[in-house]
This record gives structure tokens, sequence and C-alpha cells, in this order.
């Protein structure tokens, strides 16, 4: 399952939240060797700010992070204004329905081929979901050489903001796809997904009876 996490429910999930932020760091530092910062063994940047919503799947049986991704506003300053906007060529995407994927990261566990991209198959449906639900029309994203074509074939009508340039060791590209009811369905239907793959917690749990 891919829980949705906001400011109003991130209290629920302080320690799978911890779990994300130390698998990005064992990927994106210690693994792609990325030029970031890692406070006491967390990869947290400035981006990861109050009104960031989180994507994170668990594993049914024990609860283990599997994988997550961070969705961003672009009415505010996100990754692809700050640091990739020269991927643009006709300018930043930005606006109150448009947002950011960014930091899609299988936990390090997770085997390279088919495994990671069912996984990537099942973000991308729970983001088209989350984004219908919260009234997106549009995401961005950068992706590596490798990531690319597998987000741009997964189903969602996607289409490259720029070429695909060299930035240090990778040669990355940026991405706007649309989310829409029939988007969802496709990605659905290419792979083989038969139901919703997020789930909202509420803020605030019931009491006990």
């Amino acid at each position: 399952m891919i829980h949705i996490i906001t400011e109003d429910n991130r209290h629920l999930f302080r320690h799978a939240l911890m779990e994300m932020h130390r698998h990005r760091k064992s990927v994106f530092i210690d693994r792609m060797r990325w030029g970031l910062e890692a406070p006491q063994g967390l990869e947290i940047d400035q981006f990861d700010a109050a009104d960031a919503v989180y994507l994170v799947e668990t594993a049914a049986h024990d609860g283990a992070v599997t994988g997550s991704v961070r969705l961003l506003p672009t009415a505010r300053a996100h990754l692809m204004s700050e640091v990739f906007a020269h991927l643009c060529v006709t300018g930043v995407p930005r606006g109150a329905r448009i947002w950011e994927v960014s930091r899609f990261c299988p936990a390090p566990q997770i085997a390279k081929g088919a495994p990671r991209q069912a996984l990537l198959a099942r973000m991308i449906a729970g983001i088209m979901e989350t984004g219908l639900l919260f009234g997106m029309e549009r995401v961005t994203f950068v992706a590596g050489a490798a990531l690319a074509p597998l987000a741009m074939a997964i189903g969602w009508d996607a289409a490259p903001l720029g070429p695909t340039m060299r930035m240090g060791r990778e040669r990355v590209r940026a991405i706007t796809a649309a989310i829409t009811p029939e988007g969802l369905n496709a990605v659905r239907a290419r792979n083989s997904l038969t139901g919703p793959m997020t789930r909202f917690a509420a803020a605030v749990l019931p009491a006990a009876a």
C-alpha cells in the first residue's frame, strides 16, 4: 500500500518517513554519489518543507518501506525551478495545478530490473491517484537516461520539456505528464494494476471504543 503523507497526517508516519530519508541517503549519496548533505545519516534537502507531500509504499507483512517519492507544489521554489531550469526549453512549468515529482527512491533491497519497474508503475499510479485527489492537472520531473524512457512509456500522457543533457556523471531530461482519469486507467491497464494503490489516513485516528 502507498500512503499519502501530508503536513496534516505526518505525525502518524514518523517511522516510515525516517526510513524513507535513510533510504534516500543510501541510494542517492552512498550508491549514486550525489553531492548532498546527510545530517544524522538522513538525506533531507531544503525542499523537504511542510507543504511537501510524500508517497511511501510499505510492505503489507511487516510495514517496511519499499519505495517513496516526493511531490512539491510548483508555485513556490522547487527542485526544477532552482536546479534544473536549464533542462526546460520553454521555461519551467509552474502553477497551482502543476506539481513536481522528485526523489523516486526504491528501497536498497529492491532488486534491479523487473521489481524496480513494477515499483515505478505502482508509484506512477499512486502519483496519478494523488494528483486527481488534490486537483492536479500536470506533474513535472527530471529523470536519468535509464529511468526516463521507462517513465514516459508507463501509460500516461508524458512529453519531454527539453533535450537530454549531461549533469555531472549523469544524463538527465525534464519531463511533464498529464494527470487525468483516462491516463490513470491506461497506467493500470498497461501494468496489470487492479485497484487503487494509495491510502490517505485521517489526521486524527478514531478513538477506541
